[in-house]
């Protein structure tokens, strides 16, 4: 009877000693270790995507011009539009305008991954970041995080900047709740953007078109500027944008009101339908380019 090599034997993993199958390993390599193996190594790559990001964003401002130009240019933004509430004497315009600016900060910030992964298929590293053995799809995705931490962080300061400047009522126990929902809404946006990522990473010159006309339907449709429609088109588009239910909380929460859980239930499903969707659009694109050749034209 002919004798079975170690490497052959059931159960044997090849190369390992004996010993090594315990009770409580399985004989099966990888089968009960796998989804946790590849849960850190897509944490430990979102952690190194959203170190490079940072650093990125470090070249890209000081401490200085961020805050002497890059903030103060937003907080003017928000001041000129609540400038129009007051021109038309209506102080409850006002501060619905001012906060509504205020708010939109963070989401619309998020924007900018669109126009940071087009620099990644420009500069030539978008070929590198496809060469890896990760995912390529959270390589992109945490490589725009500051962009978030930007948005969130300028939102947050025009708020506090804004709020006793103009008078507008902000229940200050509440702040850090309405921070929470700001932040649900932004990652709800970065989603949206992550979307129309999939279109300008195959044609980059659509980049400033996209965000921009995402900018204008957010401010119309979101209830930033105006009130939300409630009917037709309109208002079955603005239920599905992001922003939309999580700026009715974040207004309620302003207001002393009570956290409105619907709202955010209704802002979490915007966030996890538009990054289900995103995953899904990026990684057929990122597919596409690769095999039609047309990933090395600048």
């Amino acid at each position: 009877m002919t004798e079975l090599a170690p490497e052959r034997l059931p159960g044997r993993v090849p190369g390992r000693p004996r010993g090594d199958l315990g009770p409580d390993r399985d004989p099966v390599p990888g089968r009960r270790s796998a989804p946790l193996a590849r849960l850190r190594a897509a944490a430990r790559q979102v952690a190194y995507g959203a170190l490079a990001s940072f650093q990125d964003y470090r070249a890209m401002f000081t401490l200085r011009t961020w805050l002497f130009g890059w903030t103060v240019r937003l907080i003017c933004q928000v001041l000129f539009f609540a400038s129009l509430g007051r021109l038309v004497g209506s102080p409850s315009a006002e501060a619905y305008l001012a906060f509504g600016n205020a708010a939109i900060l963070g989401p619309l910030g998020s924007l900018g991954v669109v126009s940071s992964t087009v620099g990644e298929r420009v500069s030539g590293t978008l070929e590198f970041l496809l060469l890896s053995r990760g995912s390529t799809f959270l390589v992109l995705a945490s490589r725009g995080l500051h962009w978030m931490a930007d948005g969130l962080l300028t939102s947050t300061i025009a708020l506090c900047v804004v709020s006793p400047l103009l008078g507008v009522p902000l229940h200050w126990a509440a702040l850090p709740a309405i921070l929470a929902v700001l932040c649900l809404s932004t990652v709800s946006c970065y989603c949206l953007a992550l979307c129309m990522t999939s279109i300008s990473v195959r044609r980059p010159g659509s980049r400033m078109y996209l965000t921009a006309g995402t900018t204008i339907v957010l401010m119309l449709l979101a209830g930033v500027t105006t009130a939300v429609p409630d009917s037709g088109a309109a208002g079955l588009l603005a239920r599905i944008l992001p922003l939309t239910h999580g700026l009715s909380a974040a207004r309620t929460l302003a207001a002393g009101g009570r956290l409105d859980l619907g709202a955010v239930a209704g802002e979490a499903a915007v966030a996890a339908g538009w990054g289900l969707l995103a995953w899904l659009l990026l990684t057929r694109a990122l597919r596409h380019t690769v095999r039609t050749g047309s990933l090395s034209l600048r």
